[in-house]
């Protein structure tokens, strides 16, 4: 059960970068608005400091 977890948050921070380079790139172009720009990096950082803090934070304990 772990390992789905921390792949799932593994994968949040993934996507949530990609969809920040691809925003980078396009530039003026890109279909993001400051908003969601703001989501993805409030995002990245709000999972990597539940990591550092409590890694099994977001564990399900199933009695």
């Amino acid at each position: 059960m772990t390992t789905s977890i921390q792949s799932l948050r593994s994968k949040t921070i993934r996507l949530a970068k990609l969809k920040l380079d691809e925003h980078r790139q396009l530039g003026l172009l890109s279909p993001l608005n400051i908003f969601e720009v703001a989501d993805l990096y409030d995002r990245i950082k709000n999972t990597q400091e539940k990591l550092e803090v409590d890694p099994h934070s977001m564990e399900l304990h199933l009695n």
